[in-house]
């Protein structure tokens, strides 16, 4: 089981002691009753990020599959970036019998400290295919020098 939750294990009977590994560490863990519930019925959601650089911007990409874009909130306070927002069910389950749950849903946040160069000022957003973009121009790193010049 990888440190992001998933397992390329091709025999069941590990992929399943390693589910339950993993169900048990959260329950361990937990801080909240849905933290419990979720180890056993369908996870948590949350967003995957990858954030990358070139010379003029940095590039942020958050997998947010099955969210509309209206329900996505994006803040950025003291140069920390939040993506937040929740994946809702698509019917309600009373008594069904379970035979596989693999999909996660729930309210989700991420929060990312941004490179300070990084222009908050000069995001640009996309959403596309459950895929959010988010590009930041790069602005002059500040070195905390200030010149002085003599008259």
């Amino acid at each position: 089981m990888s440190e992001l939750g998933f397992s390329f294990v091709r025999d069941p009977v590990i992929r399943d002691l390693a589910r339950l590994s993993s169900a048990l560490d959260t329950i361990a863990n937990a801080d909240r009753k849905s933290d419990i519930s979720a180890a056993f019925f369908g996870g948590k959601f949350n967003a995957f990020m990858d954030l990358s650089e070139t010379d003029k911007e940095y590039i942020l990409h958050a997998d947010i599959p099955g969210v509309k874009k209206d329900d996505i909130d994006i803040s950025i306070k003291e140069n920390v970036l939040t993506i937040a927002g929740e994946r809702s069910t698509n019917k309600e389950i009373k008594d069904d019998q379970r035979h596989l749950v693999e999909r996660a849903y729930g309210k989700f946040a991420r929060s990312l400290r941004l490179p300070n160069n990084a222009n908050a000022d000069k995001v640009a957003a996309s959403f596309d295919n459950g895929v959010l973009q988010l590009v930041f121009p790069k602005k002059p790193l500040d070195d905390g020098v200030k010149k002085i010049s003599i008259n």
